[in-house]
């Protein structure tokens, strides 16, 4: 077999391949066992016509194209591997040459892998946020927690609502004195101040008291999901059936032992304090890491091909389907709300996706460059955790991904992190 390579343009070779014409035969002796099922003569059952009557009947050339075929699966394969080409699509195949009696002859255009340029990746000394918790950022926490272990209690008769009170509410809406669908409720509980009502609604039961009957009267918003009643002016017949205001716990020592195991509310106020030291030097580890990523990003240099970009923007768009369906909904229906195309979508994730594209090229150079490997201890660790994400045995979770063929790309996940931890320690200052 006779192999020649001409390259086309940036990151677009072409392959021109002549397989002998022995081999050729071979093919065509195994379309015909693959497609004699396909036909029937008369005088033979459906598939056991035999190949010399067939050829005489429509001659050779029946047998070309899955011949062909064969031809392209068998070499195609070990034609890139022995030229150490990375394919990132398909190739365009062009058969140039099929007589049954001449060698087999296609051209092969393949879109490969393209050449990232590494600039200044290492000593560029970006220095980390400081890490610094404050006496007011404990309080604001605790808080925080003191807030989410209130109780609702309700208020006496006299008492009027303000606002973050939860009032219970009945309601009838009318437009033009006849109920719409939708406007009505029992025994809603309506926090005041949420926002969770049409602008205007929540602001006019301020001030009423439980047994109270109040009239609102507003005008709809202009973009009001429900057109027949958008810009309308509407009104709600509420009864005001109970009021509850929230109760705050005293910040004691009881409070400590209550939400952990704390003798004392110092204790804990250190352990809130521990906290949002982790979380802070968390967070500056990850910013550290994004803004020397960006950095090596910023002085690389890579032509992209189209095609990474388009299959990068059809991943991400099949992300964003799969959340919207987890979520209940359908990816047609954002589409139809939000008066956009697949083409818009597409559009406005090509910045990402350029990105994305370019940040994967990137880590696979560095780990290249630096000689950046994976151990088996690393990938044991890498498929214990996900098992203990999803809740399954470590052993047939491997199972699993080696079955499906993932373990490639579980390890390259630890590839690229392993690599983004070298640029993160080699830039730091």
């Amino acid at each position: 077999m006779k192999v020649e390579m001409t390259k086309k343009e940036a990151n677009v070779v072409e392959l021109k391949v002549e397989v002998p014409q022995e081999q050729f035969e071979q093919a065509i002796a195994k379309a015909y066992v693959k497609t004699r099922k396909d036909y029937s003569l008369p005088g033979f059952r459906k598939g056991k016509v035999p190949r010399n009557i067939l050829e005489k009947r429509f001659g050779i050339e029946i047998f070309y194209e899955e011949a062909a075929n064969i031809l392209v699966q068998d070499t195609y394969p070990q034609i890139i591997e022995e030229q150490k080409l990375d394919p990132v699509d398909y190739p365009d195949i062009a058969v140039d040459q099929m007589d049954c009696e001449q060698p087999f002859v296609y051209t092969a255009t393949i879109t490969v892998r393209p050449e990232l340029k590494l600039g200044k990746y290492k000593g560029m000394k970006i220095a980390k946020d400081d890490i610094s918790v404050s006496d007011e950022d404990v309080e604001t926490e605790l808080k925080a927690l003191q807030n989410s272990k209130a109780r609702l209690i309700s208020l006496d008769a006299d008492v009027v609502a303000a606002e973050k009170d939860q009032v219970i509410i009945d309601f009838v809406g009318r437009m033009d004195g006849v109920e719409f669908e939708g406007g009505t409720g029992t025994n809603y509980p309506l926090l005041l101040g949420s926002g969770a009502f049409v602008p205007g609604f929540e602001d006019q039961l301020i001030g009423s008291k439980q047994g109270d009957n109040v009239q609102v009267k507003l005008t709809m918003p202009e973009k009001y999901q429900a057109a027949e009643l958008a810009g309308k002016e509407v009104e709600f017949d509420v009864d005001i059936n109970e009021i509850k205001r929230k109760e705050l716990p005293a910040l004691d020592d009881d409070f400590a032992k209550e939400v952990g195991d704390y003798e004392t509310l110092s204790a804990l106020k250190d352990f809130l304090r521990e906290r949002l030291e982790d979380r802070a030097r968390h967070e500056a580890t990850q910013k550290l890491r994004q803004q020397v990523l960006e950095a090596v990003l910023d002085k690389a240099e890579v032509d992209i091909p189209e095609i990474m970009i388009k299959n990068e923007i059809e991943a991400m768009v099949r992300q964003m389907e799969n959340r919207f369906a987890q979520q209940g909904l359908k990816f047609a229906d954002y589409l139809d709300y939000a008066s956009k195309s697949l083409d818009d979508i597409g559009a406005e994730m090509r910045p990402e996706a350029e990105k994305n594209v370019k940040t994967e090229l990137l880590l696979d150079t560095v780990t290249q460059v630096e000689n950046i490997s994976v151990e088996e201890a690393e990938m044991e660790a890498e498929i214990a955790q996900l098992a203990k994400v999803y809740g399954q045995e470590e052993k047939g979770l491997r199972s699993v991904l080696e079955k499906n063929g993932q373990l490639a790309a579980i390890e390259q996940v630890v590839l690229h992190r392993k690599a983004l931890d070298f640029l993160t320690e080699a830039n730091s200052k």
